[in-house]
């Protein structure tokens, strides 16, 4: 499955990455970081547009995450009680989640974006779950704006050898980009603090 991802992004590109995106939303068992890693691999091998297809995995990731947040909101409860959704998300699963979600809200959905095993039944109890949309769509509009960009951006850097890292030391890398980028708007935001306090 993970060669037949690649040679379908080499071949359909940008589209490509949006529908193979679209379709992690729907249950289909692809790797959205090999996809989005491969669009950017692509384009080192192309000369196809770096931020067209930071914007391609953008919109496939918003449309991914959108459907399964849609499909919990249908389904209700019973999207929790599907067999296969047993599977994907077991009761023991579905407990720890529910108390992350009460104590944390919106910021579980930020960061529960950048963990490939837990972000599917993260997604999937928000919608069951009755989660605001408004509330949805911002924190994981703002999580895929930091995720598409850099997963994007290490397939083009790097390649093939970041395919092979996929599961393992990627998490990593993008939890330590995960907390650069909130230390850095932290700082700002002190310092606007401090700019303001002197001029008051």
């Amino acid at each position: 499955m993970d060669a037949q991802v690649v040679e379908w992004v080499a071949a359909f590109s940008y589209p490509a990455v949006i529908l193979l995106l679209a379709l992690c939303g729907v249950g289909v068992p692809l790797s959205e970081e090999l996809i989005v890693i491969t669009g950017g691999l692509v384009v080192a091998r192309s000369g196809a547009s770096l931020p067209g297809m930071m914007l391609a995995a953008y919109v496939g990731m918003l449309i991914g995450d959108g459907l399964l947040f849609r499909i919990g909101r249908t389904l209700g409860p019973r999207a929790l009680a599907q067999r296969h959704l047993q599977r994907l998300m077991p009761p023991a699963r579905q407990e720890r989640l529910r108390a992350v979600f009460a104590r944390h809200g919106a910021w579980a959905l930020f960061f529960g974006r950048f963990l490939p095993g837990v972000r599917a039944s993260l997604l999937l109890l928000a919608g069951a779950s009755g989660f605001p949309v408004g509330r949805f769509l911002l924190a994981d509009a703002s999580a895929a704006l930091i995720s598409a960009p850099l997963l994007t951006w290490l397939g083009y850097r790097f390649g093939s050898g970041v395919l092979a890292r996929v599961e393992g030391s990627l998490r990593g890398l993008l939890l330590a980009a995960l907390a650069l980028a909130l230390g850095a708007l932290t700082l700002a935001a002190l310092r606007r603090r401090r700019r303001s306090s002197a001029t008051s």
